[in-house]
C-alpha cells in the first residue's frame, strides 16, 4: 500500500536534554495551534525543548517527523549536545497533506537510542462548522463544565462535529438564587454547535407517592419546565436522564431484587412516573420540543408493561451500545439484527422507531492486573473502530451517534474512563489519532446516502455502497477488514481509474489492471471513489427500508 505523506519544513529545531531526570522532564514538545490541529498548507510552529544536566558524555539528539507507522516522513536532523543547558528552538511547520503525524525527539549515545519521546498533531480537511448542521448524524459527548476550559468548543468546531451531548445544569440557573440564562446556550450558538442537553439528575430521594400510587417530583419538574421555557427557540430536544440505573440513587432507593442494578425491576416504575411528568412539562412549553427516553435492552418493554400510557410519552429512544468483550464493531449484534428487532418492538408499541446512540466508544487506557469492564485498544485501533462503528450503526439504523467522549478524563492511565477521549487532557488539548479520523469521516461521509451492503468475497471483509448527494449521486464504496490485511480484486468493465483514502485522509493507490481493480484492504476503512455505477450494481445488497 503506497500513501503520500505530509511534508514538515523544519527551519529551526529547539532541543533540550537532561540525564538522571524523570522522563517527563527530558523532552517537551508543544504546538502553537490549539489541539495541535492544522489545515493543509497552514503555517504554524512547534517547539522542542530538550534538557541536558551535568558534565556527562556528549549525546546526540535526533529530531524527525514520522507517520502513524513510525516511518520517516520527510525530515530528520541531528544535534551534538554536551554542556548543561536548556534551549528552545522554534519549528515552523508547513504541512501539505492530510494525516496524523508525530514530531519525535530521540536521545542517543553511539548508535543506541537511550530515550525517545514524540507528540502527535493532525492535518485535516477544512470541515469547520460555519452554521448549525442539525441534519448531521455526527456527535460527541463532553463535560465542558468539568473541564473548566471552554476552548474545547473551538476544537470541536474545527473538527466539524456538529452535535455535543452535555449536561444541562438547570439546578444552577433555576430555583436557587435567581432565574438566569444558561451561558452555555450562547456559547455553543457562537460556535455553530448543536446541543443535545441531558437534563441534570433528579434525585431519587426527592420523590414522594400520592394517594393514587403515582410517584411525584413536583418541585424538580416545575424547575425543569422553567429551564426549558428559558431556552425556547434555542433547543428543540432534550435527553431525560442519563443511565438512571447508575446515578442519582435510583437503584439504591429501589434496588433490583437480585441486585442487578442495570435492570429496571425496582427503580423502573418510579422512574417512569418521573419521565412522564417531565414529558408533560416539556409539551406544555411547546409540542414541538422532543424528550428522549433511555431505551436499553428490556427497559422500554418493562416501562410499557408496568405503567399505563408510557408509549404516549416517548418521543423516541436512546441507547449506549458499548461493544465490551466482543471488541470490534462488526462482531456486535448491531451488524446483523439488533436495530431490526428493536424497531419492530418500538413499532408494536406505536413508538417512534428513531434511535439515537448517545454514548459509544473504545478506550485507550493502559491495562494492569485488574480485570476491567472495557477492553483496552491502541490509539490506532481507537481511530479505526470509531469510523467502522459509525458506518455500521448509521447504516443499520442509528439516527445520530455521539462518541464518548471529547476529552480524556484525568483519572490515571489505568482507569478506563481516562482513555475514551478524542483529545488529550493536557494544556493544549492535543488531538489523538481518532480526532483526525473523525474529521475525515465528516469530510468523506456527511453527504453520502447509503444504498446497500457490499457483497464481500471473503469472510471478515465488510463494506457499504453510497451515493454522493453532492456529486450527482456518484457511487462511493467503504470497505475494510476486521483484523488483518488482504487485497480485494473486483472485476470492472467500465471503470478506468479509482481514488482511495484511508481514515486519516492519506491517499491509497488502487491499481486497475486488465479490467480488475485491486483494493488493498486493512483494518482502516478505505473510501473509494470513481466506480462506474454499472460495475457496482451487482456487488451489493440493497439497503432494507423500515
Amino acid at each position: 500500500m503506497r500513501r503520500t505523506t505530509g511534508i514538515l519544513t523544519l527551519l529551526c529545531a529547539s532541543v533540550a536534554v537532561a540525564w538522571g531526570q524523570p522522563q517527563s522532564d527530558v523532552v517537551d514538545i508543544t504546538f502553537d495551534k490549539l489541539g495541535a490541529l492544522y489545515h493543509k498548507n497552514e503555517s504554524g510552529n512547534a517547539i522542542c525543548r530538550v534538557m541536558k544536566a551535568g558534565d556527562r558524555d556528549t549525546c546526540r539528539v535526533a529530531v524527525e517527523l514520522v507517520d502513524m507507522e513510525g516511518k520517516p516522513a520527510g525530515y530528520r536532523e541531528t544535534y551534538e549536545l554536551a554542556s548543561p543547558f536548556e534551549r528552545y528552538y522554534y519549528v515552523p511547520l508547513k504541512l501539505s497533506e492530510w494525516g496524523y503525524y508525530y514530531v519525535q525527539v530521540s536521545l542517543m549515545q553511539a548508535d543506541s537510542v537511550v530515550f525517545s519521546q514524540r507528540a502527535g498533531f493532525g492535518v485535516i480537511p477544512d470541515v469547520t462548522l460555519t452554521q448549525k448542521d442539525y441534519e448531521s448524524p455526527f456527535g460527541v459527548g463532553a463535560h465542558y463544565a468539568r473541564y473548566g476550559d471552554w476552548r474545547v468548543a473551538d476544537i470541536q468546531q474545527r473538527l466539524g462535529i456538529a452535535w455535543v451531548r452535555d449536561v444541562a445544569r438547570w439546578k444552577d440557573f433555576i430555583g436557587k438564587w435567581s432565574d438566569k440564562p444558561d451561558p452555555f446556550v450562547d456559547y455553543l450558538d457562537r460556535h455553530h454547535i448543536c446541543w443535545l442537553p441531558i437534563l441534570d439528575y433528579v434525585d431519587a430521594r426527592h420523590g414522594w407517592q400520592d394517594q393514587k400510587g403515582v410517584w411525584r417530583w413536583d418541585e424538580d419538574v416545575s424547575n425543569i419546565k422553567k429551564y426549558i421555557e428559558m431556552n425556547r427557540g434555542h433547543i428543540d430536544i432534550y435527553e431525560s436522564q442519563n443511565e438512571p440505573s447508575n446515578f442519582a440513587g435510583w437503584n439504591q432507593r429501589w434496588p433490583h431484587p437480585q441486585g442487578q442494578k442495570w435492570r429496571p425491576q425496582g427503580w423502573g416504575i418510579p422512574f417512569t412516573d418521573l419521565v412522564k411528568q417531565m414529558h408533560d412539562s416539556v409539551k406544555s412549553v411547546s409540542p414541538d420540543i422532543k424528550l428522549i427516553w433511555p431505551g436499553e435492552e428490556e427497559w422500554i418493554e418493562y416501562f410499557d408493561d408496568n405503567r399505563d400510557h408510557v408509549a404516549d410519552h416517548i418521543d423516541f429512544t436512546a441507547i449506549h451500545p458499548y461493544i465490551l468483550w466482543r471488541k470490534t464493531p462488526e462482531t456486535s449484534p448491531f451488524y446483523d439484527s439488533f436495530y431490526r428487532t428493536q424497531k419492530q418492538m418500538l413499532k408494536s408499541r406505536h413508538i417512534s422507531t428513531e434511535i439515537w446512540v448517545t454514548e459509544t466508544g473504545w478506550t485507550t487506557y493502559l491495562p494492569d492486573s485488574i480485570r476491567r469492564h472495557f477492553p483496552p485498544v491502541t490509539e490506532l485501533q481507537q481511530a479505526q473502530y470509531l469510523v467502522r462503528n459509525y458506518l455500521v450503526q448509521l447504516y443499520f439504523g442509528a439516527g445520530k451517534m455521539f462518541w464518548y467522549e471529547l476529552v480524556e478524563e484525568p483519572f490515571g492511565v489505568h482507569h478506563p474512563e481516562s482513555g475514551f477521549g478524542l483529545l488529550r487532557y493536557n494544556a493544549q488539548l492535543t488531538v489523538k489519532p481518532a480526532a483526525v479520523a473523525f474529521a475525515n469521516m465528516v469530510y468523506n461521509y456527511r453527504y453520502l446516502k447509503p444504498i446497500g451492503r457490499y457483497r464481500a468475497q471473503e469472510r471478515k471483509t465488510y463494506g457499504f455502497v453510497y451515493e454522493d448527494t453532492r456529486a450527482d449521486n456518484a457511487p462511493v464504496l467503504s470497505i475494510w477488514r476486521q483484523s488483518d490485511e488482504r487485497v480485494e480484486s473486483i472485476p470492472v468493465k467500465y471503470t478506468r481509474s479509482l481514488t482511495g483514502v484511508d481514515i486519516f485522509g492519506r491517499r491509497v493507490e488502487i491499481p486497475v489492471i486488465d479490467g480488475v481493480a485491486h483494493l488493498p484492504l486493512s483494518m482502516s476503512v478505505l473510501t473509494v471513489r470513481g466506480f462506474d455505477p454499472r460495475d457496482l450494481k451487482n456487488l451489493y445488497e440493497p439497503q432494507e427500508q423500515d
